[in-house]
């Protein structure tokens, strides 16, 4: 029998500050434990599936250089660009952007090498613009398989907005760990479980105001 299809709850974040969403049923981790201030945690109520808004400095272009000069390689399997033209656009404000969000995933990447092997692209960065509710913020989506190759990996939909006025980085990430479900050989659970989360970003980048919206700019200081 196929399942019905997800349904997402409107969320307030931080206060009230932004509007976000999350999967129906889904709990609020800091009713169970404390989370940091910079964070906002859900979990699923029947996996170990989490989706977590996080407010981050915004990565300086300097930053982001670097990046593009000590991963060009992962760099173009991010984007699907060749390492020619990265190197050709590295002054272009998009690929700087792409670079700042690689260098967000290397950041919660645990392994202390990184390669295509343990930080795979599902899908490249792609922009989608500016969007209701976000201000100037400059809006990325993609997917990401982060970890080993097979059931020890953990697959993960994201979404970032670049706010450089506020001097931060507000990013998205809906995380499947993969093993929960290979291990008991339940692939279409796994797909599904993808659907969910991937299904967040979407809903987020809603328009007429049922998106992701910043309510309160001051929150960014």
């Amino acid at each position: 029998m196929t399942s019905p299809p997800p349904t997402y709850t409107p969320q307030p974040l931080y206060g009230g500050a932004i509007k976000g969403l999350i999967p129906k049923g889904w709990l609020d981790a800091s009713n169970l434990r404390q989370i940091p201030d910079h964070q906002e945690l859900y979990l699923s109520p029947t996996t170990l599936s989490t989706l977590i808004y996080e407010i981050n400095e915004y990565v300086p272009d300097s930053t982001s250089q670097e990046t593009l000069s000590k991963h060009s390689e992962l760099f173009a399997s991010a984007t699907s660009a060749s390492a020619t033209s990265t190197t050709q656009n590295q002054d272009d404000r998009e690929t700087l952007d792409k670079a700042a969000i690689l260098y967000h995933i290397l950041d919660i990447q645990e392994n202390d090498t990184v390669s295509k092997e343990t930080i795979r692209f599902r899908t490249p960065i792609t922009s989608v613009g500016r969007r209701e509710g976000t201000g100037a913020g400059r809006v990325y989506t993609g997917r990401v398989e982060l970890g080993k190759e097979g059931k020890d990996a953990v697959r993960c939909a994201f979404l970032v907005v670049r706010l450089e006025e506020q001097g931060s980085d507000l990013v998205v990430w809906g995380n499947v760990p993969v093993k929960e479900f290979v291990g008991s050989g339940d692939g279409e659970g796994l797909r599904g479980e993808e659907g969910v989360v991937g299904g967040v970003v979407e809903g987020l980048l809603g328009g007429d105001g049922d998106g992701l919206v910043v309510v309160e700019w001051d929150l960014f200081g």
